[in-house]
């Protein structure tokens, strides 16, 4: 019960930090991001558990929604900071710095689980966390570029 309130206390702030973001960014991009986000995340999960059988979930509504809860804010709220610190006007050392510090918080969210016994990894370890969530923030990076273009697209104005 004490993981379940833990992590609807860092959703709430992770929705704060939504709010925070949509002042940097267009408020349009980080929700169509957000929701990317959680397709991805929640398809690649799906995949690695029910069709791969690479992990396995203890059954339990308790141990469901303290998975869910992170799932649906606290990653795709780090994923959305990946990816405006990607496209921000740091170096790129500062920018490599920042991707291996959010990731590594990401897989640690795994490993809390695989620790307390919520989720147990079969044919499964970090390296393929690592890969899976490097993968995501690319197919992010690539859809919040390209929408973004599209939204500025929209934005202009046609004088003839």
């Amino acid at each position: 019960m004490k993981t379940l309130w833990f992590f609807l206390i860092l959703a709430i702030l992770s929705f704060i930090s939504l709010y925070i973001l949509m002042k940097k960014m267009n408020v349009t991009n980080v929700l169509g991001c957000y929701f990317f986000s959680n397709i991805l995340i929640t398809n690649t999960g799906l995949i690695i558990n029910l069709n791969l059988e690479l992990t396995k979930q203890e059954p339990g509504q308790l141990i469901f929604w303290a998975q869910k809860i992170p799932e649906l804010s606290l990653k795709p709220a780090l994923l959305l900071w990946i990816i405006y610190m990607l496209f921000s006007n740091r170096t790129i050392f500062s920018k490599f710095i920042h991707l291996l510090i959010f990731l590594t918080a990401l897989i640690s969210i795994e490993l809390l689980f695989v620790h307390i016994g919520y989720l147990k990894w079969v044919d499964w370890n970090v390296f393929y966390s690592y890969l899976r969530y490097t993968l995501i923030i690319l197919l992010l990076a690539i859809y919040s570029f390209y929408f973004e273009k599209l939204i500025c697209r929209g934005k202009e104005v046609n004088t003839s």
